[in-house]
């Protein structure tokens, strides 16, 4: 499901940023493409969540591959974030700093505006959620090895 969210905002945030009144502005490009490289990573953390439930079988890992599912994750997450960050915080400055002196030309945060800077922070959400999800069942999995290999508990070297 976050494949196909991140599919449908990389289709929207080139849609939505260039039909805002930023849009003859050098900022408006720069967000486009943060957006779209939070898109992005939302796209390949769905791609990893989806070959992810190949690797868990009825509680039980299949291969020692989790690993390299919880580095996907990882992966995206951080840059998804980062590309957030930067879209909200260029996009705030240029939007709040506009018109120079001119009131006239100054922009104000409209509806439009607001969902815009919305789109990256869905994704980081959706992202982070994803991370979440391939992350804890990682802390069980760790604990039932322990239990296998330690039946007593991890001896204590005092």
């Amino acid at each position: 499901m976050s494949a196909v969210i991140g599919v449908l905002m990389i289709i929207a945030v080139p849609l939505f940023g260039y039909n805002l009144p930023t849009s003859y502005d050098v900022t408006t490009s720069l967000t486009v493409v943060l957006g779209i490289l939070a898109s992005c990573c939302l796209l390949i953390s769905g791609i990893g969540l989806m070959v992810a439930r190949t690797y868990f079988v009825a509680d039980q890992l299949r291969y020692r591959k989790e690993y390299t599912v919880l580095g996907v994750q990882l992966g995206t997450a951080i840059p998804g974030w980062l590309a957030t960050f930067g879209f909200v915080l260029w996009y705030v400055i240029s939007v709040t700093t506009s018109g120079g002196y001119s009131a006239v030309e100054r922009l104000h945060f409209t509806v439009p505006i607001v969902l815009y800077l919305v789109l990256p922070g869905i994704a980081s959400i959706i992202n982070s959620a994803n991370l979440i999800i391939v992350f804890f069942p990682f802390l069980s999995f760790s604990r039932q090895a322990d239990q296998v290999r330690f039946p007593g508990g991890r001896a204590s070297v005092s």
